[in-house]
């Protein structure tokens, strides 16, 4: 009986000061990087390249051109 009564008196307080920490505002990131992008648009162009190069390659099939 005196457990319940206690519990019950405690169990607001404990709900009370979860909400309270959650209530609190997050960190804002301090970290911002500085990236640019013509550098991706630099690979994105090597690599579009290299793929066209190799798809415009002769096939060395010569005993089977006929």
């Amino acid at each position: 009986m005196r457990l319940t009564r206690t519990m019950s008196i405690l169990a607001p307080l404990a709900l009370t000061a979860l909400a309270v920490a959650q209530a609190e505002k997050p960190p804002e990131p301090t970290f911002t990087p500085q990236t640019n992008p013509i550098i991706g648009y630099l690979i994105v162009a090597v690599l579009f390249g290299v793929i066209v190069a190799i798809s415009l390659m002769p096939s060395k099939r010569s005993h089977q051109d006929l």
